[in-house]
């Protein structure tokens, strides 16, 4: 089977759809099949920003194409086409595509409108493709009921964890050498993503105030680990407006190789988002073994499972409760570390690429015997 698979999303590999094509490529790189793949990609991307065992697949079933995508024009010479960004381009014959979630819909307020128009274009194609590939059982209904297709059309594929997620020792030279880098503090709470309204991070800093106000000086702090997203302007407003800008430490960005150190250092990994097609901060934290507290609605309970402490993430005295336990006990903490290094190793990027592969085949099959 000749398979064709846009990789246009991993010019920006550290977005989370980016990352996803990425990983889900290495996967099914590494899987014995007789089949064969071609990446398609922009013109003017750059190979050195392509993960490296993919740059050295070109011998091995991987043929690699760089040209302007004109998916049409070539569609008698692949058997599928696989889009894992949502816009499905013009093709004759089996298509499936990711969509990782419905929140372009649910929550347009959260989206720039651009983006929200072009989504809302692509949904047409969306609904045709011979199967939707999502992230999530929360995803899945949301697809269904939003672009009324048959559920037996949407298969659910967990996104995996890195390996280079996993606990480690932190008082090395590395560690200090991270600990330096982000000026963190000694003890801290930490929370990883976009700093934007969708994270739910006014909550969280009242939360953390209450408390700063039971726990007194004892030195936990709270880092706000990711780059900025838009309309954030409030969260900063709220630490200055409680007087927290010695106590809320905004990292900004935190690079790829410093992510698994930083997770390890922290004395628990807070994330009350309020929507999540997946959720990858919190599976990598559990993975490093730090206590994870999150959000119960969307499909978070389906990541951290009872791992986790879940909350509502609309109330700050359920949140900020949760934290305090955390905080104040070894032994919870030693629990939910425990827990969530076994629930994180039911995700693995393997697994990913055997189910996808399993849905290519499917389709091939059913054109086949032309069920489809």
């Amino acid at each position: 089977m000749n398979i064709l698979i846009d990789g246009a999303s991993m010019t920006a590999v550290k977005s989370g759809i980016g990352y996803f094509t990425a990983n889900m490529v290495q996967g099914l790189a590494k899987l014995s099949t007789k089949h064969t793949y071609t990446l398609l990609c922009p013109e003017n991307m750059p190979t050195a920003d392509l993960p490296v065992n993919v740059q050295l697949m070109k011998a091995k079933r991987w043929l690699w194409r760089v040209s302007p995508v004109d998916v049409l024009g070539i569609s008698k010479k692949f058997d599928l086409y696989h889009e894992p960004n949502y816009m499905l381009r013009p093709f004759r014959g089996t298509r499936v595509v990711n969509v990782y979630d419905m929140s372009y819909r649910l929550y347009p307020k959260y989206h720039p409108s651009r983006r929200v128009a072009m989504l809302r274009f692509f949904e047409g194609r969306m609904k045709d493709a011979n199967r939707i590939i999502t992230v999530s059982n929360s995803a899945k209904q949301e697809i269904v009921e939003l672009l009324k297709v048959d559920e037996n059309k949407v298969v659910v594929i967990y996104p995996g964890v890195s390996d280079k997620f996993h606990r480690m020792d932190v008082s090395d030279v590395q560690g200090m050498d991270v600990h330096k880098y982000y000026n963190l503090p000694e003890n801290f709470i930490l929370y990883v993503g976009t700093i934007e309204p969708r994270k739910n991070l006014v909550r969280l800093i009242e939360a953390y105030s209450r408390v700063k106000a039971t726990i007194g000086n004892s030195g936990v702090k709270l880092v706000l680990a990711g780059g900025k997203g838009w309309l954030n302007e409030e969260i900063y407003q709220r630490v200055e407006a409680l007087k927290l800008t010695n106590d809320v430490i905004f990292t900004g960005y935190i690079m790829d190789e410093h992510l698994p150190t930083v997770y390890n250092m922290a004395l628990a990994f807070v994330y009350p988002s309020l929507y999540e097609g997946f959720g990858l901060p919190p599976l990598e934290a559990m993975a490093c073994g730090v206590p994870v507290i999150t959000s119960k609605i969307s499909s978070l309970p389906e990541v951290v499972g009872d791992a986790g402490i879940l909350i509502d993430p609309y109330n700050v005295d359920e949140l900020s409760d949760a934290i305090l336990r955390v905080v104040s006990s070894t032994e919870l903490r030693k629990r939910l570390s425990d827990k969530g290094i076994m629930q994180a190793s039911l995700f693995t990027w393997e697994k990913c690429a055997q189910e996808t592969l399993a849905v290519y085949e499917e389709c091939f099959q059913l054109k086949n015997n032309g069920e489809e």
